[in-house]
């Protein structure tokens, strides 16, 4: 069983986000899900959360959408990662917009199919839920700061999370699944790497060295995750991924650079050899 799961950084527990607003709003919000098929699910501790001012016993909210189990863990403590630092790096959280250093608790919100059925998770699929529950949970509660990807290490600002999912679903969303990393090396050597595709039970891809400019890096890794996303674990270990005359890009699978213990595309540009003439030295050297 494959977990998707992402955070809900809050300003304080809410007590309004419960499974009954939850399921009431996501039948708001969208239509096209088969109504029958979303209901309230039995392990639902609705009315914990006044017991829970220790912070031990957490409750469990709980919803079901056909063979899929959705689950929200309240939890109200900071999840102690540097948030201003990811808040800096992400493409999804205004600049001018303060990042929540001060939030006093998160919700864990996974989604998971619980039937046993033989056939493979489709994990955009179940992605594309997650992201139904959270932008619906930002909804129901004003206490949401912040919408997490813990797998990407990438943040959103709620209202933009929001406004997002309702403009694209159901089509994939990796603009918010996804961080898309590019920047210089110390020695001017230009890089890119994405995290997040693990979520969608594809790999991540990382640029070691390129001579492309930052936007050449972002557009070829924003083209492989659509790709990826849409046909697949199709590029396999040694396959090129076009050429220009002088140049072809090799794929390579191998430990990231950043995490050994993960495995990950790295992109490895090659230089492709001159066919030498075919004729001799003196006739080359009379034309």
């Amino acid at each position: 069983m494959t977990a998707s799961l992402a955070m809900l950084l809050q300003s304080q527990l809410d007590p309004q986000l419960t499974a009954e607003a939850l399921l009431a709003q996501m039948r708001s919000d969208w239509p096209d899900l088969d109504q029958s098929l979303l209901r309230v699910g039995e392990a639902t501790t609705e009315g914990a959360l006044d017991k829970d001012a220790d912070g031990d016993d957490s409750p469990m909210l709980c919803l079901e959408y056909a063979d899929y189990l959705i689950a929200l863990m309240p939890i109200p403590v900071q999840i102690g990662d540097d948030i201003a630092q990811i808040c800096a790096h992400s493409r999804l959280w205004p600049d001018a917009t303060p990042a929540p250093v001060d939030y006093a608790a998160h919700t864990i919100v996974t989604v998971m199919r619980f039937g046993d059925d033989g056939q493979e998770t489709n994990l955009v699929a179940q992605a594309a839920l997650l992201s139904r529950v959270l932008a619906s949970a930002v909804a129901v509660s004003n206490s949401i700061e912040a919408v997490y990807f813990g797998s990407a290490n990438h943040v959103v600002l709620p209202s933009l999370f929001r406004e997002l999912t309702q403009a694209t679903l159901p089509e994939p969303l990796p603009i918010a699944w996804v961080a898309i990393n590019v920047g210089q090396r110390p020695d001017g050597v230009m890089t890119g790497h994405t995290r997040g595709m693990d979520m969608l039970g594809l790999m991540d891809i990382e640029i070691p060295e390129t001579g492309e400019t930052a936007e050449g890096v972002f557009s070829r890794l924003t083209g492989i995750v659509d790709y990826l996303i849409e046909n697949g674990m199709v590029i396999s270990n040694g396959d090129t991924l076009g050429a220009t005359e002088e140049e072809r890009i090799r794929v390579v699978y191998g430990p990231s650079a950043l995490d050994p213990e993960r495995e990950v595309m790295r992109l490895v540009s090659e230089e492709i050899p001159q066919a030498k003439s075919s004729k001799s030295w003196w006739a080359r050297l009379l034309n």
